[in-house]
């Protein structure tokens, strides 16, 4: 279905594209005038942390990523300061994830156990995180800075995107029955699952399940007459948590979870902290201590999204005309 609704999504934007009727216009009116514009964005949404691939090539090359593809979308406004400056607050939602499963293919060419692959696909951890964002960017048209240029009068524009951004997040992982083997998600928001904020030597600290971010993005549009735009656009977040995958640290001690949690929450932290025995033998556990991620590099996330936004009519002449 989110095959489907990819496809059908471009299809769209495409359509748009080459249906819809162009007015001759002057060197002029393909320069952008002063004013507000209002745009959409969809596209697919990809989480960079402790779970799945360490290669970016291995993420997108590997054929359990397409069948389950995730994606984020939203609104935004935007308003042109000069031609090849525009300011752009918009708001998203969407869903990440991530799991160790797609390193099963490395994994199963490595020659020794300390091989990254094979150490993730063993781990056997996965993550499923809900985001609402909100964001401020300025975008950069470096064509457009001499609008007396051939250039700055074309259709076809390349640009840039840099600014601040505030995310909140949930983040799900499987809990595997041990008997079917079959999984659910479990919001583990309030699992602690490697002991965040306990008191015991080394505890994490708790990660703010409101976190800021540093959007950073470059893409390329399309003037399809003088009030519609279409483009493409690819767009990184920097954070400064390392648990939007829910996983950092080291294994902990059982025990802790029976000491800091109720009955119930306790034997499903215990559960989901440590799910190498579904890969390895039935009866493996991780010893308290051993690394279950790397604290040392935060998480991020993309998206790679399809744009379209409606510029709306100003009436008086810009001064660079």
């Amino acid at each position: 279905m989110r095959n489907r609704m990819l496809r059908g999504i471009l299809a769209l934007g495409f359509s748009i594209a080459a249906f819809t009727q162009v007015k001759a216009q002057s060197p002029q009116e393909m320069i952008e005038p002063r004013g507000f514009s209002i745009g959409t964005n969809f596209g697919l949404s990809d989480m960079w942390g402790d779970v799945g691939t360490k290669s970016i090539v291995d993420h997108y090359n590997n054929d359990k990523y397409w069948k389950k593809p995730m994606f984020m979308g939203g609104l935004y406004v935007r308003y042109t300061i000069h031609p090849a400056v525009a300011l752009r607050m918009g708001v998203n939602y969407g869903t990440l994830y991530a799991t160790d499963q797609w390193n099963e293919h490395a994994s199963n060419k490595a020659t020794d156990v300390s091989n990254d692959a094979y150490q993730r696909y063993t781990r056997n951890q996965d993550a499923k995180t809900n985001v609402w964002e909100g964001n401020l960017l300025v975008e950069i048209n470096p064509f457009r800075f001499n609008v007396e240029s051939g250039l700055a009068k074309k259709r076809f524009q390349p640009y840039l995107l840099a600014g601040i951004g505030a995310f909140h997040y949930r983040t799900f992982s499987s809990d595997i029955d041990r008997v079917t083997r079959e999984s659910k998600w479990v919001d583990i928001t309030d699992l602690h699952v490697e002991g965040q904020g306990w008191k015991f030597d080394g505890a994490p600290k708790v990660s703010s399940p409101w976190q800021m971010s540093v959007p950073l993005g470059a893409g390329v549009r399309w003037d399809i007459g003088n009030q519609l735009g279409l483009g493409i656009e690819y767009m990184w977040r920097l954070t400064f948590t390392d648990y939007l995958d829910g996983v950092s640290d080291r294994y902990i001690d059982p025990s802790l979870y029976a000491q800091n949690l109720p009955a119930d929450k306790a034997v499903l932290a215990s559960e989901i902290a440590d799910k190498s025995w579904a890969i390895k033998d039935p009866n493996y556990k991780h010893q308290p201590g051993d690394l279950r991620g790397n604290k040392g590099n935060n998480d991020s996330y993309s998206t790679i999204s399809i744009t379209f936004f409606y510029k709306i009519k100003k009436r008086t002449m810009a001064w660079w005309h």
